[in-house]
């Protein structure tokens, strides 16, 4: 096989040194060495650089560290972007950690296969990072194929765990900085509208499981699986192929939500999502139960629409 394709890495991070250097550490680990590591320093100055400064000297890998401007990671990957010089493109959150092998075998895919514009990789989740040690390739390494459809009904892909075709960002642009989460699910989903995704069916990267984790509010994570999925179904337009999936995943997310937002006691907005998600698919039985809950908590008269 010739030459593998060049890849510039994209480090967003934010107060968190100790983190960042073992992420950064599993980078210049790599069998395939990138040709540049970007760290985006999201956070407070200074400390960020400290700790680049006593990696500067591991390896050819070409360090360089930036200004994120305080609005989040989306905002902070599309800084890296607009820097980045390789053909491909990887991203890696400051816990997150790479195995040894995994940009060589994410790249021979892109090598083999010049369609592919997105490759993920299978993770683990893990408190003790150590040791990190290649597996051996299976005689055939299988790369499963991610549909469109797939990525609407889940996000099938960790933001640590892909590797992207720098010309793919090309066609769709950088990151939707106006969504405060879901931002790597809708950027997926338009990369899979445009390009072919697959996902290599060996665990490659490390989800660390540790206490410094802010769980996103789950009501908040609720509002934006509406927001990507009603954006998405916008970009298809009208009676294209796909939609029917669209309507019935988007009207999912609004009974989710409306199911969320009654058992925290707000049943007029309850019964608002629930009714929307009436108007998308009429068939549940399930959204029509919740609705009827919703009405009647409210008080509303019993031959009143619900």
């Amino acid at each position: 096989m010739g030459q593998l394709p060049t890849i510039s890495v994209v480090l967003p991070t934010r107060d968190r040194p100790e983190l960042l250097r073992e992420a950064a550490e599993s980078v210049l680990a790599q069998e395939w060495p990138p040709l540049e590591l970007l760290v985006v320093e999201d956070g407070a100055r200074g400390r960020a650089s400290g700790v680049l400064h006593r990696l500067h000297r591991r390896g050819p890998v070409a360090l360089r560290l930036l200004r994120g401007p305080g609005r989040g990671p989306g905002a902070a990957r599309n800084v890296g972007l607009r820097e980045a010089r390789g053909e491909l493109i990887a991203f890696l959150d400051d816990d997150d950690l790479w195995l040894p092998d995994k940009l060589r075998r994410q790249a021979i895919w892109f090598a083999q296969r010049p369609e592919l514009g997105l490759v993920g990789a299978l993770c683990v989740r893990r408190r003790d990072p150590m040791p990190l040690v290649p597996r051996p390739i299976g005689r055939r390494e299988r790369l499963r194929p991610v549909t469109r459809a797939a990525l609407v009904r889940a996000n099938r892909l960790v933001t640590s765990s892909v590797l992207v075709r720098r010309a793919c960002f090309d066609a769709v642009g950088g990151f939707d900085e106006s969504l405060t989460l879901a931002q790597d699910w809708d950027m997926w989903l338009r990369i899979a509208g445009r390009c072919r995704v697959g996902i290599v069916l060996a665990a490659l990267t490390v989800y660390r499981v540790h206490g410094g984790q802010r769980s996103a509010d789950r009501l908040a994570m609720r509002e934006w699986e509406v927001e990507v999925l009603r954006r998405e179904l916008s970009r298809c337009g009208a009676g294209r192929h796909g939609t029917g999936l669209l309507h019935r995943r988007l009207a999912w997310a609004h009974c989710r939500l409306g199911r969320l937002l009654a058992r925290r006691g707000d049943t007029t907005r309850a019964a608002e999502e629930l009714r929307r998600s009436r108007a998308l698919f009429p068939y549940s039985p399930m959204t029509w139960c919740s609705l009827l809950r919703c009405v009647l908590a409210h008080g509303a008269p019993a031959g009143a629409e619900p």
